[in-house]
């Protein structure tokens, strides 16, 4: 399978040392910055990958149906009904996982979290980020970091869940 797709990176796995914050808080809000821009990243790439690829295959075999209706071949019912299969079944996961939607949504989230990263990087006194000898400008930049971070997230969220539509229960939307 990876010789198909190439170097695929996957979803990369939230630091162990993170939540213990050994090496100190502005070690901590860096080394979260930077899973997070990755996890955003990662995720986004995958759903153009399933936005991209099953819209491909839906208008490919649903432009061959017409042919594969004309012609004359063994197991012609078979073939027509798993293409219809096919482009149904496609476009149910299409609009069940809103993959478009989510990809504009975790891509943004990514140059988001980016942005923040870079502004508190780049903010005076923040360079070198090491906590051996973090300042307590420092320690508080990373601190008000971390909660800009965890905003972008909850943003991300809401964002999601804000268009979805919910089983209406007694006649009213859940």
């Amino acid at each position: 399978m990876d010789a198909i797709l190439g170097h695929v990176k996957r979803i990369p796995q939230f630091p162990p040392d993170l939540a213990a914050m050994k090496g100190g808080v502005v070690t901590a809000a860096d080394a979260y910055g930077s899973w997070l821009r990755s996890f955003y990243d990662v995720r986004a790439k995958w759903h153009r990958r399933f936005y991209r690829s099953s819209g491909l295959l839906v208008i490919l075999v649903g432009a061959a149906l017409p042919v594969l209706t004309s012609l004359d071949y063994p197991g012609k019912p078979v073939i027509i009904s798993l293409a219809g299969v096919l482009v149904a079944g496609l476009t149910g996961l299409r609009a069940f996982y809103r993959w478009d939607q989510s990809w504009i949504l975790l891509r943004n989230s990514e140059m988001a979290v980016t942005a923040a990263y870079l502004a508190w990087k780049m903010t005076p006194g923040n360079l070198p980020a090491g906590d051996e000898a973090a300042t307590p400008e420092q320690e508080k930049s990373a601190h008000v970091f971390i909660e800009k971070l965890g905003e972008l997230r909850q943003h991300e969220a809401r964002s999601y869940f804000e268009n979805m539509a919910f089983p209406a229960v007694n006649g009213t939307q859940a």
